[in-house]
């Protein structure tokens, strides 16, 4: 149901987000294809997840963090801690994620840890699956 709700929601979201249009690189996805939609509510559900995280700890939130994403992103159960053994970093798509992230204003300490999660990795592959398929 929360597919169906980002399905719904993300070609109006992507086109107020154009500046920092998330998960758009090398792919050329049309903004309403359903796995351009999934990307994006996948990465935005990081971005609520940050705020959440940011919140919890009494730190204030940047107002562009969540910008153009899709409320119901907020709802997504996605995991930010850093993983014990996570993939190294490599060039490419991680690197421009890692860099869109702190663009938004997740501060250094927490994008450092975002970066080492399974969402972000989940993302990556994600990502890459469909890229592999195009």
């Amino acid at each position: 149901m929360k597919l169906l709700r980002a399905l719904v929601f993300a070609p109006i979201v992507l086109a107020a987000c154009s500046p920092m249009s998330p998960v758009d690189e090398g792919l050329n996805l049309a903004a309403d294809d359903p796995r351009q939609i999934e990307l994006t509510f996948q990465e935005c559900a990081i971005y609520f997840a940050a705020r959440d995280a940011l919140q919890a700890q009494g730190r204030t939130a940047s107002s562009g963090l969540t910008r153009g994403c899709p409320a119901n992103a907020s709802e997504a159960a996605v995991d930010i801690t850093p993983m014990v053994s996570p993939p190294p970093m490599m060039s490419g798509f991680p690197t421009a994620l890692d860099a869109r992230i702190r663009a938004r204003g997740v501060p250094d300490d927490l994008a450092d840890d975002v970066v080492r999660s399974k969402a972000f990795w989940d993302l990556v592959a994600r990502r890459d699956s469909i890229l592999a398929g195009l």
